[in-house]
Formats: structure tokens, C-alpha cells, sequence
């Protein structure tokens, strides 16, 4: 089984078995087991009944929270005992209860030796693997709002405060919880400065640290507009050989043209490749050293990569690696003190373009910070001319109607008879921030949607959103 646990990261599934429902009873419901080397993680294996026969579904979890799911088929009970496959690593599991709550037993997988593996009895899963909000699964289950709790951090909190807001949250709420949207783990919402929204799903909570992917992107965009603030960064047409004399490659010719705006923009005309970025030992090097396969300012081409450069910038300029000029003139001064920017960390190098972790309500503080044109909480974090030049369309993007700024997606939705503009931080997997400005609307999703449509809520705001306007 050591052997074949890693195996089913990217397989998704569902099977059936058959026994007698009189004998199998005892069965249902969700089973937990151990990752067989990371403490972090654990599976389950829910086991229910459909008709006359079984059917059984698995999970990963990772700190306690959904990671993904696997197939389980061939289930097969026969008090005490039971059976069933995991088909993706070609192994079987023959347990005995063991009291109510324990099935001993293990995994019989070829050329392995018998792995014991105790199943334990564990409800309260389905709260974070099945059920969006508890008890949604019934069929009588209605949503109910609730103002969100006062916050200490410098945000203010309120009851939605018209009928077009009630209408938006009711007929937003309803869907996520639902599923309408996929595997959402957080919804905000603030209007005019005020949190009016906010729920949690999956087992999710205010004080969780969540993945915000590449909205890490657009927060470095910030960081950058604060070091040009502070005179460490002259110009934006600086070009790279500049910030870099220890890379004397970049002043080659093919090079030597690429600028500081290039790289804000992803019009670098660096060959885009995430894989090697990936694979690196040193993002910043290997994102420094590649081919220059367009001409700088021609093209854009969506790239991690620049946004490893950014870091190194800040670095050359400040002093100061990324998570550190961040903590000093960023989260500090938004009173955001919990955060994890360890993941992926290279050479002290925190990763630029997708790795940090914050709470929701935080990611909700740096959309204030740009609705409010850099000013939170009567500080000037940033320049209110940065925000506009950032936050403006700078470029053309390769998906229709989705433009670019420095850093920022700049874009347009379209409710009902009115198109309203919009400034968006987007990651993988539901994470994003949605800024509004002529509605003084934030919106914040977080979210599990790398197994399905990452972009679903998109057209969920999209709908509602006119009910805002008001």
C-alpha cells in the first residue's frame, strides 16, 4: 500500500457493489484511515446505501479539509465483514468490525505484503467532504443569513442594507450552497466599506488560512507600486539588465530591451514555461535565463515567471525579499497577522506568483485597499496614482473581453441590461477577489475547483450582480 496511496492524486470516481441492505447497515457512513507517510492527510471511504446495493465513494484530506476524491468499487458486506476495491491502486481491502466504530483489516495489493490499516468510524466528515453547509444535503434545507460578526481588524461589519442586497445574497447563497458553482469554501461580500456577507462552507472558518493562488500575483503588483513610491524604483521603462548586473546575459540584444513594464505587464517575451519554473531549484534564475521568444511589448503571454522577476527586483531595490517588504509596509498596516508565504520558498525567495496563504477576510482588506484608491483605515498605503495606473487596461490579454493592467485582470461584467467594470485578482480553484468600483462593491471567493469549472462563480456574480445597483 506505501506504494500505491500517492497513485490516485488525479483520479476521480464513483462504483458500486452489491449486498443485502439487512446485513450491511452497520457499514454506512464515513471511515477514516491514515496517509501511510504524511500525518497531515488522511482518506475516507463513504459507504451508503443506493437501493439494494452499496455503493462506496473516497477522499483525501489534507489539515483536515477536502483535497480530492477517488473511486472505490466491488463493495461487498457480509456481517462482520466486509470488502471492496480501490481500483486506481489495483488493491483490495478486507476488514472485520471490530466494535461499532473500528473495522481491522487491511489492503492486499500485488507483490506487497498484507498493509494493516484500521478504519475508524468518523461522522463528522460529511460536514467537509459532502455538505456545503450542515444539514444542506436534506431536502428541506433553506439557507438563512446572518449579519457577520464584528471583526477587530480594523473592518467594519453591518447588516445588508436594501432589498437589491437581501435579493443578491439570497439568490447567490442559495446556488453556492447547492453547488451551482462547484466546491466553494468562502463567500464575502462588502458594500461601501461594510463586510455584509460573509459564510463559510465545508468545514471552512473566518480564522482558516486559504490558498489565494495567483491573487499572490496582483498583491505583488502592490508591492512593487509601494516601492516606486518609496523612490526605490525610478522608472518603469528600467530595463532588466539594470535590476540584475549579476545576470550580464540580460544585456544581450535580444535582452536588453526587456523593461520593468514589460514584466508587469506579461509582455516580457519570455518563452513561457511553467514546468521549468517548477522543476527549478531557482525560480528567479531560471525565469531570468530564458529565450526571448517574442518582441518585448508585443505580445502577451500569461507567465509566472515575471512575477519570480518582481520578487527579485524588490530584492536588488530594498534589501528585502518579498515577504518581508510585504510584512513591513503591507500586511502590518492592514493588521494582517496571520498569514503562511513558506510554501515553494527558494534560497529565502518567498514564490511570487502563487503560493500565499491568508484568511479571507484579509484578501478582503487588500480589495478595500484598491477600492479606496490605497488608502485603508486613513492610511496611505499606496499611491492612489499606482492604483489607477495598475488597475488600468495596459494590454490585451488571449481571452476575449479579459484585459490586463499591471498585474491586475481589468474587465467588465455584464447584469442584466448594464455592464459594469470590474478590477479582478484571479487564482486556480475559485480564489478571487472582485472589485467593482461605481457599485463600491468586494467580493471574495475562496474555493476547491481544481478538479472542475475554477471560473464557475464568475457567471453567478454575473447574474445577480444588477441587484447591487442600488
Amino acid at each position: 500500500m506505501k506504494t500505491k496511496l500517492p497513485m490516485l492524486w488525479f483520479f476521480v470516481g464513483l462504483a458500486f457493489g452489491c449486498a443485502r441492505q439487512g446485513e450491511t447497515a452497520d457499514f454506512t457512513g464515513f471511515w477514516e484511515g491514515p496517509h501511510p507517510e504524511n500525518d497531515a492527510k488522511k482518506f475516507y471511504i463513504h459507504i451508503e446505501h443506493r437501493g439494494d446495493t452499496l455503493a462506496a465513494t473516497g477522499y483525501w484530506t489534507h489539515k483536515g479539509f477536502y483535497q480530492e476524491s477517488f473511486s472505490v468499487d466491488q463493495v461487498f458486506a457480509d456481517a462482520p465483514s466486509i470488502e471492496f476495491r480501490i481500483p486506481d491502486w489495483n488493491c483490495n481491502y478486507r476488514g472485520t468490525k471490530a466494535g461499532r466504530n473500528i473495522i481491522s483489516g487491511g489492503f492486499a495489493c500485488p507483490g506487497e505484503a498484507m498493509d494493516t490499516v484500521l478504519l475508524v468510524r468518523n461522522q463528522g466528515a460529511k460536514t467537509y467532504l459532502t455538505e456545503s453547509k450542515p444539514g444542506s444535503s436534506r431536502e428541506d434545507f433553506t439557507y438563512t443569513y446572518a449579519e457577520p460578526a464584528a471583526s477587530e481588524h480594523k473592518v467594519a461589519t453591518a447588516r445588508f442594507g436594501s432589498s437589491g442586497d437581501s435579493l443578491f445574497i439570497y439568490s447567490l447563497l442559495s446556488e453556492i450552497i447547492g453547488g451551482a458553482y462547484g466546491r466553494l469554501n468562502a463567500f464575502l461580500l462588502y458594500k461601501e466599506n461594510f463586510l455584509i456577507c460573509e459564510e463559510y462552507f465545508y468545514g471552512y472558518t473566518k480564522g482558516d488560512l486559504h490558498p489565494i493562488e495567483s491573487c499572490t500575483k496582483s498583491l505583488s503588483s502592490l508591492l512593487i507600486g509601494i516601492a516606486k513610491d518609496q523612490g526605490l524604483i525610478s522608472d518603469l521603462n528600467q530595463p532588466l539588465y539594470q535590476f540584475f548586473p549579476e545576470y550580464p546575459a540580460l544585456a544581450r540584444p535580444d535582452h536588453r530591451t526587456i523593461s520593468l513594464i514589460h514584466v508587469l505587464t506579461m509582455t516580457s517575451g519570455f518563452a513561457p514555461d511553467q514546468g521549468l519554473l517548477n522543476q527549478s531549484g531557482d525560480r528567479l534564475a531560471a525565469a531570468l535565463q530564458r529565450e526571448v521568444t517574442a518582441s518585448p511589448g508585443s505580445k502577451f503571454q500569461y507567465d509566472g515567471g515575471n512575477t519570480e522577476i518582481l520578487g527579485g527586483i524588490l530584492r536588488n531595490t530594498s534589501g528585502m525579499l518579498g515577504d518581508v517588504f510585504a510584512q513591513q509596509y503591507l500586511f502590518e498596516p492592514l493588521h494582517i497577522s496571520s498569514y503562511d508565504w513558506d510554501v515553494h520558498k527558494q534560497n529565502g525567495y518567498p514564490c511570487m506568483s502563487g503560493s500565499l496563504e491568508l484568511r479571507p477576510r484579509d484578501l478582503g482588506k487588500i480589495g478595500l485597499l484598491v477600492l479606496n484608491k490605497g488608502s485603508f483605515s486613513g492610511m496611505q498605503l499606496v499611491s492612489n496614482h499606482w492604483i489607477e495606473e495598475s488597475c488600468s487596461v495596459k494590454t490585451t490579454s488571449h481571452i476575449p473581453g479579459d484585459n490586463y493592467g499591471y498585474h491586475w485582470w481589468i474587465l467588465n461584467l455584464d447584469s442584466k441590461d448594464t455592464s459594469y467594470s470590474c478590477i479582478w485578482a484571479n487564482g486556480w480553484g475559485s480564489q478571487f477577489l472582485y472589485i467593482f468600483p461605481e457599485l463600491q462593491v468586494v467580493i471574495v471567493t475562496t474555493g476547491h475547483n481544481y478538479e472542475g469549472n475554477s471560473w464557475g462563480i464568475r457567471d453567478g456574480i454575473s447574474k445577480h450582480l444588477y441587484l447591487l445597483d442600488n
